[in-house]
């Protein structure tokens, strides 16, 4: 009897195990820092696909660009912020699939910020921070 509870338990608690999506890490370098985004996969399939075949991408850099002023208004500690660089890069091991990753800083009287931002072709946005190991 007690074996029928414990198949039972197992069977419940696998089933939660299977509902957890881990992120993926998406690492890139920008100026010589290692910088990392932890994206869900859900979101990588919900983009939308790109071939460099001379066709424009889903999402141009304008609209890149209004995406992250849109981010930085509304995130405390980056308002001001102002866009440094914006590069369109592949997503690795994912056909077709490419995103933007935007460098934005924010300057004070003490000290400059820098802050880093992965959107996606659908233009979904998702924070990405520097390494400890590669601030100096």
């Amino acid at each position: 009897m007690s074996l029928r509870w414990l198949v039972l338990l197992v069977a419940i608690y696998s089933v939660n195990v299977q509902a957890i999506e881990l992120p993926i890490e998406i690492f890139e370098y920008v100026d010589n820092a290692r910088v990392v985004a932890f994206v869900k996969e859900s979101d990588i399939d919900a983009a939308d696909d790109w071939k460099p075949d001379g066709s424009a991408p889903a999402l141009s850099i304008n609209n890149v660009a209004a995406i992250a002023n849109e981010y930085a208004a509304g995130n405390e500690g980056m308002n001001g912020a102002t866009i440094e660089e914006i590069a369109l890069r592949r997503i690795p091991h994912h056909e077709g699939k490419w995103h933007y990753m935007v460098k934005m800083k924010t300057e004070t009287e003490e000290k400059v910020r820098y802050h880093y931002l992965v959107v996606l072709m659908n233009g979904r946005s998702i924070p990405a921070i520097r390494e400890p190991s590669s601030i100096k």
